[in-house]
């Protein structure tokens, strides 16, 4: 069987032809290597596959039992405000919740002049959640004005 390489042209079907011991920088290894011969005095093409060793590098290495933090200790800007336990809408204790959007898109659609006051809050600090109570997050969802702070 014949492989097509646009390449290098017609190659046979497995490595008989092209098996090479590569000079590497660990020492001699077995790979594969075609070489094309060209015309005009330029030098030949040569690709090389292979030549890596497989085997398992067993020298012993310090073990580093302290590796530096990629994360910080901060606590999120959503954790805080939840931590806070206020309604970010009447500023009541009383079961917070977080109410959350899908796309910062969706708080100004074209066409609609007023906005809730939980959308303009929303909009204003460019954040797709909001803290608020059980009852502020029921009258979102039910479309009716938000309570005034107590």
């Amino acid at each position: 069987m014949l492989i097509t390489c646009p390449v290098f042209g017609v190659m046979r079907n497995g490595n008989q032809g092209y098996r090479a011991v590569l000079d590497t920088e660990h020492g001699p290894r077995r790979g594969l290597q075609v070489t094309v011969h060209r015309d005009d005095g330029r030098p030949p093409l040569v690709a090389q596959w292979g030549g890596i060793s497989l085997a398992r590098d067993t020298t012993p290495r310090p073990l580093n039992d302290n590796p530096p933090r990629i994360w910080s200790n901060r606590r999120s800007e959503l954790v805080q405000r939840l931590l806070a336990d206020v309604c970010e809408l009447c500023e009541s204790g009383n079961q917070v919740e977080v109410h959350h959007i899908r796309a910062l898109k969706d708080l100004n659609p074209k066409g609609k002049k007023h906005q809730p006051e939980w959308v303009t809050r929303m909009a204003a600090r460019r954040r797709k959640t909001l803290v608020v109570c059980r009852v502020c997050h029921e009258d979102i969802h039910a479309g009716r004005p938000a309570r005034r702070p107590r």
